[in-house]
């Protein structure tokens, strides 16, 4: 898995090279960190982003089973998924209806509400 660092300075190069266009009109531009297949790492992978990316941040149900976190500025979206296998107890699982699950709080309270603020 890349260092934090390592991501930083592939996203600088790109932000070199679309400062060589400055004028062009792009679609909005997406980043995903998919902790969703990291296994047991993904919950503090998950947990680390939601304290390191620009605040606020949404969070949803990803539609796949999985908790999202998203930061969304005119020209980016930023995004994270994690299971929520991987960070809840299941309570009734998924069969024709949807999962049920049962989370222990991943954020403090203060942690939670500075996502969006």
């Amino acid at each position: 898995m890349p260092k934090a660092s390592e991501i930083a300075k592939e996203l600088r190069k790109v932000a070199d090279a679309l400062d060589r266009a400055p004028e062009q009109e792009l679609p909005i531009a997406n980043v995903d960190f998919y902790c969703k297949y990291a296994g047991v790492k993904g919950k503090p992978m998950f947990l680390a982003l939601a304290r390191i990316l620009p605040h606020p941040l949404a969070k949803s149900d990803d539609g796949m089973g999985g908790l999202e976190l998203t930061y969304t500025a005119p020209a980016l979206c930023v995004r994270t998924v994690v299971e929520r296998d991987k960070v809840c107890k299941i309570i009734t699982p998924k069969q024709i209806i949807e999962a049920v699950y049962d989370c222990e709080p991943l954020l403090s309270p203060e942690e939670d509400a500075a996502l969006t603020t």
